[in-house]
C-alpha cells in the first residue's frame, strides 16, 4: 500500500486542503527515502510529517527548498510545535499533548537524527529544549 493510500484512511488527512495534503505526502515520501519506517498508523504518519515540517519552518511545498536547520538556529519546543502545527496544518491538537510530540511524533525522527535536540545534554523533560532539522537532512 502506498503512503497516499494509507493516508487516505485518516479522517483528519482527508479533511485537509489539497496543498496541505500534497505537502504531507511529499514529506512522508522524503522521510521514507531517508529510511524512516512507514509502518505506523495513518494518523501517526500524518503527525510525524507535520512535526517535521514545523521543526524546519516549512508551511508550503516550495518551502522544502528553504527548510531551516540547526545552522539557522531555528528550533521549536514541543508546545511551540503544537501551536505551529495547529496554525499552519489545519490541526486542532491540544496544548496538553506536548509529551506526545516528543514521545510519538518525533521519536523515529530523533532516533534517526533527522531531527536534533537543540540541547542534547538537557533532561528528557526539559521544557527549554527545542527540536530542529539536522543540516545533513536539510
Amino acid at each position: 500500500m502506498s503512503i497516499i493510500e494509507k493516508l487516505n484512511k485518516s479522517k483528519t488527512f482527508t479533511a485537509k486542503s489539497t496543498p496541505i495534503k500534497n505537502l504531507i505526502s511529499v514529506t512522508l515520501e522524503m522521510l521514507s527515502a531517508f529510511g524512516v519506517p512507514m509502518d505506523a498508523t495513518p494518523r501517526r504518519l500524518e503527525r510525524m510529517a507535520v512535526a517535521f515540517l514545523a521543526c524546519g519552518d516549512v508551511k508550503e511545498l516550495a518551502g522544502l527548498l528553504k527548510i531551516k536547520d540547526a545552522n539557522s538556529e531555528f528550533s521549536l519546543k514541543t508546545r511551540e510545535i503544537i501551536t505551529y502545527v495547529n496554525e499552519h496544518f489545519e490541526e486542532n491538537i491540544s496544548s496538553g499533548s506536548y509529551d506526545d510530540i516528543r514521545r510519538k511524533d518525533l521519536k523515529l525522527l530523533t532516533t534517526a537524527e533527522i531531527i536534533l535536540r537543540s540541547s542534547p545534554n538537557a533532561a528528557t523533560n526539559d521544557s527549554t529544549r527545542g527540536y530542529c532539522v539536522s543540516p545533513f537532512y536539510a
